[in-house]
């Protein structure tokens, strides 16, 4: 291999710097109906947004303040309106404010450390240590996806546990509505199959009722008095195909009599007391709560629950979806994602780094890769930096084959094709 100083260079800290900032806070981790604008800013998110848009006042530290200020507010502005749609971010004109005010602290902390110099650095000079330092970086990053993580597959069910409609066995989270049609199926739906439920009911989509363990179309009128126990022989299969599958979607056209219920109170309950529990699907106020047993989420599934929006109206027919894939629990409400769940981030070592940071994290893997990559190959020449970028590129489009806990940790998203993309803008970025 050769020396490192032999391909040393410079790396223009822009294109990285707007690159990380989108990645990080504009790529989607799940699309959902749009939220407000949350008027809170914690300390951890103060401190984050501060030093996110510190490489972009570093990078215009040669601009006018007031142009600085006017760019970062108004990126700031538009990717938090886009967060509104984006599940786990939370608009918030807070986090503009933090964000141009780090980008001019680090536009004056430059300045000043440049201050004796006619001519600022043209970049980042990357040399041996700065190499060395991204290696274990990587390293780092590698081992804590793949330490050893906790089940969040569906194992230990009972199928000795009734399957109820409206209540517990116990008769204590009564549930008052309309049950107009129901679907248990023990696996995962496709999108367009989720949209045909949505739109035409649970009859719409004879695939969907082909796989199903248990459906109706009959309405069920519950008015908060014992449970209706459905056949044991639908809620064993359900059980065993469930286990087998690692899935379990269950589609409802609900029409709650009230929004005064509370336990959560029991719309469909795979269990034999309040503390003892497969799965269910209850209503807490105007909000929904599906639970699901696995080894992470506990013997009740209490650990994660997947609440919803507050939506549910006393009268108001609702198509609710519950979906669990083995690795991410989600509610859907009328087709538009409510609640989300990502068991496997919160159960993988590395789980900090999972989830809604998983974008940011895969980004500076790609950077680091691309960065490690170009040092190595031999070369000062456009053609080894685009090699050393696609090099980086495929490394990190590969990680989910490379590193399964990682891919344990990114649930469904490919995080790490995007982290390799923004890998190859950041060497491209490079000047010689």
């Amino acid at each position: 291999m050769p020396r490192l100083t032999v391909t040393a260079y410079r790396l223009r800290l822009l294109p990285p710097a707007l690159a990380l900032i989108v990645v990080t806070t504009a790529m989607p981790v799940d699309l959902r109906a749009p939220v407000g604008w949350n008027g809170t800013l914690e300390p951890w998110d103060l401190v984050f947004n501060l030093l996110l848009y510190a490489p972009l006042g570093l990078a215009l530290r040669r601009r006018p303040w007031l142009q600085v200020l006017l760019v970062a507010v108004l990126l700031s502005a538009v990717i938090e309106l886009a967060q509104m749609w984006n599940c786990e971010r939370h608009p918030s004109p807070g986090d503009v404010a933090a964000n141009a005010a780090g980008a001019l602290l680090a536009m004056g902390l430059g300045r000043r450390l440049w201050r004796d110099r006619a001519v600022a650095p043209a970049g980042i000079p990357v040399g041996r240590r700065l190499v060395a330092a991204a290696v274990c970086a990587v390293g780092a990053l590698l081992a804590a996806g793949n330490l050893p993580v906790r089940s969040t597959a569906i194992t230990g069910w009972d199928p000795g546990y009734p399957l109820l409609l409206g209540n517990e066995m116990t008769g204590d989270r009564p549930w008052r509505g309309t049950i107009e049609n129901l679907a248990l199926v023990p696996g995962s739906l496709r999108s367009a199959e989720r949209r045909a439920v949505t739109d035409g009911g649970v009859a719409a989509d004879a695939v969907v009722l082909a796989r199903a363990a248990f459906d109706t179309s009959v309405a069920m009128f519950l008015d908060g008095g014992a449970a209706l126990r459905l056949p044991d022989e639908s809620a064993r299969v359900l059980a065993q195909a469930a286990q087998a599958e690692n899935a379990l979607t269950i589609v409802a056209r609900i029409v709650p009599a009230t929004v005064d219920q509370k336990g959560p109170a029991r719309i469909v309950s795979f269990s034999t007391d309040p503390q003892h529990r497969n799965f269910d699907l209850g209503q807490e106020g105007r909000t929904l709560v599906f639970r699901i047993r696995t080894p992470f989420s506990g013997g009740n599934g209490t650990r994660r629950p997947v609440v919803s929006a507050p939506v549910l109206e006393a009268g108001r027919p609702v198509t609710v979806v519950g979906a669990y894939d083995g690795r991410v629990a989600r509610l859907y409400i009328d087709g538009r994602l409510s609640g989300r769940e990502n068991f496997a981030a919160e159960a993988s070592a590395g789980s900090t780094l999972a989830d809604e940071v998983l974008p940011a994290v895969c980004a500076v893997m790609g950077a680091l890769l691309a960065l490690i990559a170009r040092s190595v190959v031999v070369g000062r020449g456009r053609r080894s930096t685009v090699v050393a970028a696609l090099a980086a590129g495929a490394v990190t489009l590969a990680l989910p084959v490379l590193a399964p806990g990682i891919a344990a940790a990114m649930a469904a998203v490919p995080w790490s094709g995007v982290g390799g993309l923004i890998g190859v803008g950041a060497v491209l970025a490079a000047r010689e």
